[in-house]
């Protein structure tokens, strides 16, 4: 496990700690040294009930640091079950909850770019599920676990692509288009606009949409829809050999 972001955490609450007034500073401070102390020593069931119990208390419940050590505790509790002397029906979808949670509560951000590298772990993971159910082709189930990462990153348009896909695949076209539209115009603009990037997380799953969609979109007799979005998606990633294929089929070629 990597803790780098963690060291950023405690560096930022340290700084914080120096500007605020003296005894707010040091019982802030205590109390989320306890929980990186608790988490780095792998204590991590202790770690989410100690979190856990902040987040319900008037003083802490606004504070993300609380939110951001029971999502990654409940990872852990999802990689790592004999950790905790209990068990628990689905950890993932709890780690997405409270990453959700602590990213409303992160106004600025700062945290989250802090432990950004921690977060993607359960990004990757939940991914991995929601790749799972879309290639056994349980769409729906697909669609709500991209439901559930769009929350934790809502700017992430590979994934909103793909849940809408998903959402397509599992015969709810209405709302599949409109989320698919919704990516592709970003991904037009960012294209114009040179502001494109390669998310090392997704955009596996961005590739994996486009072939799923353009494949939707000949099955339905709109092949020039899905020439156009694959010349597209062959503009923005040229090199991709799945894309390359996939452009022979919608041409034909």
């Amino acid at each position: 496990m990597r803790l780098k972001g963690f060291y950023s955490v405690v560096l930022l609450l340290a700084a914080i700690a120096f500007q605020s007034t003296s005894l707010h500073a040091q019982v802030e401070n205590s109390d989320f040294q306890k929980l990186f102390d608790l988490y780095t020593m792998e204590e991590y069931d202790k770690c989410a009930y100690k979190a856990e119990r902040y987040s319900q208390k008037d003083k802490y419940s606004r504070e993300p640091e609380p939110y951001l050590y029971m999502a990654l505790c409940f990872y852990q509790a999802h990689v790592q079950p004999e950790k905790f002397d209990q068990e628990f029906d689905d950890p993932l979808k709890d780690a997405l909850k409270y990453a959700y949670k602590f990213r409303k509560k992160d106004k600025e951000g700062k945290l989250y770019e802090s432990n950004k590298d921690l977060l993607d772990k359960i990004r990757e993971e939940a991914l991995f599920n929601a790749k799972f159910y879309y290639n056994d082709q349980d769409y729906r189930k697909a669609s709500s676990e991209f439901r559930r990462i769009a929350k934790v990153v809502p700017d992430d348009v590979n994934v909103i692509f793909m849940q809408g896909v998903s959402d397509i695949m599992a015969k709810n076209i209405g709302q599949g288009e409109r989320l698919v539209n919704q990516a592709l115009d970003t991904l037009r603009a960012q294209d114009s606009r040179g502001e494109f990037q390669k998310d090392p997380v997704t955009h596996a799953i961005l590739i994996k949409g486009f072939v799923g969609y353009t494949d939707f979109l000949i099955g339905a007799g709109r092949e020039e829809e899905a020439q156009e979005t694959m010349t597209f998606a062959r503009q923005l990633i040229p090199d991709d050999a799945a894309l390359k294929s996939q452009y022979k089929k919608v041409y034909g070629i």
